[in-house]
């Protein structure tokens, strides 16, 4: 997310960047970061699946997976509140649509939004698109729709964060090693 416009040094190039760019900048973001989930073998490896043996390792068990399988939980967590949204097809187009409305403008955007020439705070996004986001609840009737998928699909990932044994998945990026150059021929 961007810093507050009044912070943010910005170039010359960058004012002269229309919404179509500071979009197709964003998707690209997005793509980048859906792209980096983990693969959906290693989440569901059903050989790592054990009770913890304490409250505390339930804990530090469901710090390591949900910071390694984050972009996973967020999809399987999109994914639930989209069935529960599926009855009503209306509202799961709207819904969806300011989602990727906030994913574009706010979390996935890297550069000032210019706008006719004006930048765009980050004040008037945000309002926009919470009063947006409120509308669009409200015209749909849709919200305890919307909260028990957001709810059923946490819970999911919370239940595979206790549950998955992170001892196999990855080595702390603190401590991979690091290859030193003494075969290198450059």
């Amino acid at each position: 997310m961007l810093s507050p416009v009044e912070n943010l040094p910005v170039t010359e190039e960058e004012t002269h960047l229309s919404f179509g760019e500071v979009i197709s900048l964003s998707v690209q973001n997005l793509i980048a970061f859906v792209s980096s989930h983990r693969p959906w073998l290693e989440l569901l490896a059903l050989g790592s699946m054990d009770r913890p043996t304490s409250f505390s390792s339930a804990v530090s068990r469901s710090k390591l997976n949900l910071h390694h399988f984050l972009v996973n939980y967020s999809l399987v967590a999109a994914v639930s509140a989209a069935l529960f949204l599926i009855g009503d097809p209306t509202a799961l187009l709207i819904i969806a649509s300011f989602a990727v409305m906030w994913l574009l403008l706010c979390f996935c955007r890297d550069h000032p939004l210019v706008l006719y020439g004006r930048h765009v705070s980050d004040r008037v996004i945000f309002f926009g698109l919470i009063v947006g986001s409120f509308w669009a609840l409200w015209l749909t009737h849709c919200f305890l729709s919307l909260v028990l998928g957001i709810v059923a699909g946490a819970l999911l990932c919370l239940v595979h964060a206790v549950l998955r044994n992170p001892d196999d998945l990855f080595v702390q990026e603190e401590q991979v090693v690091v290859p030193s150059n003494f075969l290198h021929w450059s």
